[in-house]
């Protein structure tokens, strides 16, 4: 997002309904009683209801409702937005009123409108957003009956009606257990109208209806899983493993996840549901297998709580956060919308200021939501929060059992937790009197979603912050483009922290040229880099090494032919190999098998291992500094607590270096580490990305920031073939001005954001062909409408729209579907939204068959990969 949020847009025009097998709504007076729902279904529309007779009035925005949707019962949600009327006889009615209070607020209601809105989205995918999954999605009601309905059932005289009679007949025939509600509709024989019987029936409490709200909230139990022995880690039987699993890549990947723990352990079900959100249903046939065990164990605790935390009282300020926290608790007492971009370097101590500012909003009653990139960051900033505030902190991330997630919510929503700490989706968490947004390190690319509802944590944030009239903080230590041109240019407030609480300065950072300091192949470490870490060790002191590549080797080249092992699957010249479960990985679309002993295109030859990754490097550090102790913390360590493991033991020096991917950038504090080198630098600056520099500069920053926060001076090394390159050079400065000023010269003169708007139209699908062809479709309707605006402009001025493309993505195929993009750039936001508009009814599944395809819009996307 290149400009503050649009003002959120009126109600939307009343979108068609659905009609099919429709029965007559309630009428009051002769006048049809409707309310549009949001029913939980990737439909671009929401649907009209019926208000039955016997209601005393309409349903309120944001309560829940249960709906019939076609032959299944859902739980949609009631609109803030004018229903369609349609002709008599054509919109059924609600079945039951779930909440007697609305479950969504007013800001969350109007917060859901502008996300459909802004982001093209299915209206009932933006409201699942926002409630708990327990609280969404299939009528999870289980109906037996009673001890009134089974006298009933054996008195003659009770003058039950046929259906009724059928219906408690087959419940009578299960008890005591239950039948789900959903099921009802397929009994034999077939009966009439079987949830009007229903209702009938629980009004005279002849059946008991329970809803399935995931479990006795006493229990202490929970599903675990662990990998057996049968197979494990063989290449010998992969055919009979691919037989076993099926095609199922997310099957193959969850057991494969199972594998990655030590050999016995069990692993709570809630523990996969951040990688695996369908781990419930891929499960079952792992176990018939004999592939998976499955038993209940005691449950855990949240498996990335921290435990018991120290209470800690305010730190006397900096000056710098002094003049901060002025400034933004002169904002926060106005109660008015306001936006400040914390600027501080690395190690001033932002966090600080956030609690501080916090604290002052929950003396006057207010609440506040803290967001942060990954769920890496989560437990250490929450334990510094609960330090601080108390069980007043609630912490929501993947890794919560749907329980525990409508638990938190519940409290949430009363007011009995008053600040919410955790990734994108926290943004939606239900506080009353919201005070503070804080969205930590805000220009990391971890708060665009990449599926689904592709929304913006960080711009939805200042649009809920505008809705409710609270402070938003922005704070990093390299914003984000857009965010520092919109604060230089006074549409936020600049705040900036420029000196360490500590009395250490920013590291003294040195360039190490590839192309003069030939690296060891194995542990890709020049003589320079290697001496240092050395001598670092030896001094008692900890390392941070850092590769933007994980596995043990990018690639297997045949020696014989010098053939790739390529994803059969997409587009990439090569899978991943992983040594330790002795597997390859296609890292975009999720396959996994075993290595091949021989060469499938020559039948001859043994493999060699291409680019190192940071398995490699660990592997490789251990046998060439003997005795230095080492981690590695990337995807393939940090699943499950492994995390958690991981950056305990380094905190508590039980490790003397951390090789690790991005994740090391995200914010860590390690007093120990007075060193710190950049494997290569410059990987990321070759995609075709208009943000790859940018994406460079703020790594390199970023990592260059964990060295010398401590009481002892940091020191950087940093190689890369392009040590000339901008990004690189002002990285090694520590001047954010400056690269800002180079690269916003670029971007200007290209009209890309923050002087541009762009949304990309991902077009997929099976058949090149349909691909090809469904772009073509859509860029005559594009340039279509971009020639309406163009002959409204005068011919000085520059023209608004812009299409580029329909070309294949750089990535042309992942996971058999083949990929192509239109990219549209507006030089303002307005003909932008209007074009999209005008394109929505064109996006969506078209086709059928092999032949179908997919058209999406991604507003403001973040890769044009």
């Amino acid at each position: 997002m290149t400009a503050p949020p649009p003002k959120t847009p009126a109600s939307p025009k009343p979108e068609p309904t659905s009609t099919a097998s429709a029965t007559s709504a309630s009428t009051a007076k002769g006048a049809p009683r409707l309310v549009s729902v949001a029913a939980p279904v990737a439909v671009d529309r929401g649907f009209t209801y019926g208000v039955p007779a016997s209601w005393p009035e309409l349903p309120a925005p944001g309560v829940r409702v249960l709906i019939p949707f076609g032959s299944r019962r859902l739980i949609g949600v009631v609109r803030d937005a004018a229903p369609e009327t349609l002709p008599a006889g054509k919109t059924r009615n609600l079945l039951e009123l779930l909440d007697p209070e609305p479950a969504l607020p007013p800001d969350l209601l109007r917060l859901c409108e502008w996300i459909q809105d802004y982001y093209l989205a299915p209206v009932g995918e933006a409201y699942r957003l926002a409630l708990p999954g327990l609280l969404t999605g299939n009528d999870v009601r289980s109906v037996r009956i009673s001890e009134a309905g089974a006298a009933a059932l054996k008195n003659p005289l009770s003058a039950l009606k046929s259906g009724e009679h059928q219906l408690l007949s087959a419940l009578a025939e299960r008890a005591p257990k239950e039948l789900a509600v959903s099921k009802l509709t397929s009994l034999k024989p077939k009966i009439p109208r079987v949830l009007g019987v229903l209702a009938d029936l629980a009004e005279r409490s002849l059946v008991d209806i329970r809803w399935d709200d995931g479990g006795d909230e006493s229990s202490r139990t929970e599903l675990h899983l662990r990998r057996t022995d049968y197979l494990r880690g063989t290449v010998s039987d992969e055919a009979t493993l691919r037989e076993l699993v099926g095609r199922s890549k997310q099957r193959r990947g969850l057991l494969d996840f199972l594998e990655s723990f030590p050999p016995g352990t069990w692993v709570s079900l809630a523990e996969t549901r951040g990688p695996f959100p369908r781990a419930r249903v891929l499960l079952p046939p792992l176990v018939d297998a004999g592939l998976v065990a499955a038993e209940e164990r005691p449950r855990a605790l949240d498996p990335f709580a921290l435990g018991e935390v120290e209470r800690d009282v305010a730190q006397t300020p900096t000056k710098d956060q002094s003049q901060a926290l002025e400034q933004l608790r002169e904002r926060l007492v106005g109660r008015r919308f306001a936006v400040a971009l914390l600027h501080g370097i690395t190690g001033s101590g932002k966090t600080e200021v956030y609690l501080q500012t916090i604290a002052t909003a929950l003396e006057e009653g207010g609440g506040a939501i803290v967001l942060v990139p990954e769920i890496a960051l989560t437990p250490q900033l929450s334990d510094r929060f609960r330090a601080r505030f108390g069980d007043t902190v609630a912490v929501l991330h993947s890794a919560l059992t749907p329980r525990q997630r409508l638990d938190a919510w519940q409290q949430i929503r009363s007011g009995i937790r008053r600040i919410v700490i955790g990734p994108r989706s926290a943004i939606f968490a239900p506080i009353p009197d919201l005070r503070v947004i804080v969205v930590d390190e805000e220009h990391d690319g971890s708060f665009k979603q990449e599926e689904g509802v592709r929304y913006h944590a960080r711009d939805v944030a200042l649009v809920r912050a505008r809705e409710v009239g609270a402070l938003a903080i922005l704070g990093s230590a390299t914003p984000s483009l857009e965010t520092y041109e919109l604060a230089r240019s006074g549409r936020y407030s600049l705040i900036e922290l420029n000196t360490r609480p500590t009395p250490r300065p920013l590291p003294k950072v040195e360039l190490l040229s590839l192309s003069v300091h030939r690296p060891n192949p194995e542990t890709m470490l020049t003589g320079v880099l290697r001496d240092a870490v050395a001598k670092t060790v030896e001094a008692g002191e900890q390392v941070i090494l850092f590769l933007n590549r994980r596995g043990f080797a990018t690639t297997l080249v045949c020696s014989s032919c010098s053939a790739l092992l390529p994803c059969p699957d997409c587009s990439a010249p090569s899978m991943t190999y992983h040594l330790g479960r002795n597997r390859l990985m296609c890292h975009l679309c999720g396959r996994i098998e075993g290595p091949p002993e021989r060469c499938p295109s020559c039948g001859d030859g043994e493999f060699l291992h291409g680019n190192a990754g940071t398995e490699r490097i660990e592997v490789a550090l251990e046998g060439a500094l003997p005795g230095v102790r080492v981690l590695r913390l990337d995807r393939d360590t940090s699943r499950g607590r492994g995390l958690l493991t991981t950056l305990a033991k380094f905190r508590a020096r039980e490790a003397d270096v951390l090789v690790g991917t991005q994740m090391l950038s995200k914010g860590h504090d390690f007093p120990g580490v007075t060193l710190v080198g950049i494997l290569q630098a410059d990987h990321g600056l070759g995609l075709p990305d208009l943000r790859a520099a940018e994406r460079t500069f703020q790594l390199l920053t970023q990592v260059s920031g964990r060295a010398g926060r401590g009481e002892r001076p940091g020191r950087v090394l940093i190689q890369a073939y392009s040590v000339k390159h901008e990004a690189i050079r002002f990285a090694a400065d520590h001047n954010y001005s400056d690269f800002a000023k180079w690269e916003l010269d670029k971007r200007r003169e290209l009209g890309n954001p923050p002087y541009g708007f762009l949304a990309l139209i991902r077009i997929s699908g099976g058949e090149a062909n349909a691909v090809v062809g469904r772009a073509e479709e859509l860029i005559q309707l594009v340039h279509a409408r971009i020639e309406t605006v163009v002959r409204a402009h005068s011919k000085d001025e520059p023209t608004p729209l812009v299409a580029l493309g329909p070309i294949p993505s750089p990535i042309e195929r992942i996971n058999k579907r083949i990929r192509w993009q239109i990219l549209l750039r507006g030089t303002n936001r307005h003909p932008l939204r209007w074009l999209l508009r005008a394109l929505r009814p064109h996006m969506g599944p078209s086709g059928s068959g092999a032949a179908q395809t997919m058209a999406l819009v991604d507003v403001d996307p973040q890769s044009l990969l």
